[in-house]
């Protein structure tokens, strides 16, 4: 966005580093030269199951997703390894995209020649995917306890369950977008909890978060515990670039790769940091990952980001322009049951965003929140948003302000 000479206008700053890379390249340096861990096929052997874990915040998903399981398969043969993809909630499309993607590139008659018929017959018998039997990509389930599986308790000895494949497999390579520590979409650097965990545990560290607006001390150290009792002793973490590309990609032991995306990150010039460039009367957030259609996480995590630069009248706009769903848990908001009781009800609740809801309410108690998407405006305005219909009513907006905070999420 460029800068307009009728007011102050400043790039702001997230989690956001310049610069991108090559998506093979990168992923292939990040699983064979990774920090503090070996080159991943020595710890691999065959007959291991591999499970990538796939994040939600991840932007560009696909290429990464393809990138690592070519590199697996060029290091061992595709009959030594069995490759479980495991995708958040609501990427069935995705699912489907890599899962046909795997069967045109390792085709089951290709593989099951590598076998013995008795081993080919057993597999045949134990694995039944519309693809390879031999890899295979889902999407995490929440409420599905036939795929979850006791790991660890909390200090309350409340059970902590995770994503059975995730618990089952031989190694697992978390893949995720680096967020800030306070980002409500936030997580420890094992990655896969509360995101691969069941609906309580999501609930718990949602309501933590909403309470502290960082995990309890508690609840981080025990998903801290329960990674490492699921073998999670590696990552890979992303950090993205203003246009929402990778812009740096590295791989390594989780608390180690944690440390430097977040070094990355700050390495860049951050504007903020001078006391002049707190008090905007309005901070304007772009989702920057223009491949993927919005979700209602994404906007209340922009949303929730953007309050630290803000004067105490200001207000937020979330640009989202190809977000066009109101999701059950967003359409919540509609209740007219006062702030607190709605946020607990929609913490308990299991209906999709009911989290990003409740992140989303706890702002609209002390902001003016605006939406640039394709729902009705009526809708929005119901949900407690103001609605901008199009550019020239941002412009408008942000011509009645005196100093306007445009940053990238």
């Amino acid at each position: 966005m460029k800068n307009p000479s009728s007011f102050e206008f400043v790039q702001l700053r997230c989690a956001i580093a310049p610069g991108s890379v090559d998506i093979p390249l990168a992923v292939a340096d990040a699983l064979g030269n990774p920090i503090d861990f070996p080159s991943i096929d020595l710890a691999l052997v065959p007959g291991d199951c591999v499970a990538i874990a796939v994040h939600e915040s991840l932007p560009h998903p696909e290429p990464i997703v393809k990138a690592i399981v070519e590199w697996l398969l060029s290091k061992h043969p595709a009959s030594d390894l069995s490759i479980r993809v495991v995708l958040a909630p609501g990427n069935e499309s995705l699912a489907q995209e890599l899962d046909d993607w795997l069967a045109t590139r390792w085709p089951v008659s290709d593989l099951a020649g590598d076998l013995s018929a008795d081993q080919a017959t057993d597999q045949a018998i134990t694995e039944s995917t519309p693809s390879n039997s031999l890899q295979r990509v889902l999407c995490h389930d929440p409420d599905d306890q036939q795929n979850l599986e006791y790991i660890a308790a909390t200090e309350r000895s409340e059970a902590i369950y995770l994503n059975r494949e995730l618990v089952e497999a031989d190694f697992v390579i978390p893949v995720y977008r680096w967020l800030e520590p306070k980002d409500p979409r936030g997580h420890d650097p094992y990655v896969v909890l509360p995101a691969f965990g069941d609906r309580a545990t999501q609930a718990r560290y949602a309501k933590s978060w909403l309470e502290q607006h960082e995990p309890a001390r508690g609840t981080h150290k025990k998903a801290s515990e329960s990674g490492w009792l699921a073998g999670i002793q590696y990552a890979i973490g992303a950090v993205a670039n203003q246009e929402g590309l990778i812009a740096m990609l590295v791989g390594g032991a989780p608390e180690s790769v944690d440390k430097a995306c977040s070094e990355g990150v700050q390495a860049a010039p951050d504007p903020t940091e001078a006391p002049l460039q707190q008090g905007f009367e309005l901070v304007v957030v772009e989702l920057v990952d223009p491949l993927r259609v919005p979700s209602w996480n994404q906007v209340a995590s922009a949303a929730w980001s953007a309050q630290r630069w803000l004067s105490p009248a200001g207000r937020i706009v979330v640009v989202a322009t190809s977000l066009a769903e109101v999701t059950p848990g967003i359409g919540a908001l509609a209740s007219d049951d006062p702030d607190e009781e709605l946020q607990q009800t929609l913490l308990t609740s299991s209906l999709q965003d009911a989290y990003a809801a409740a992140v989303l309410r706890d702002i609209q108690s002390r902001r003016s929140v605006y939406v640039q998407s394709q729902v009705d405006p009526e809708l929005l305005e119901s949900l407690g948003f103001a609605s901008i219909r199009d550019p020239s009513e941002l412009e408008r907006l942000m011509q009645k302000s005196k100093r306007v905070g445009v940053m990238e999420y």
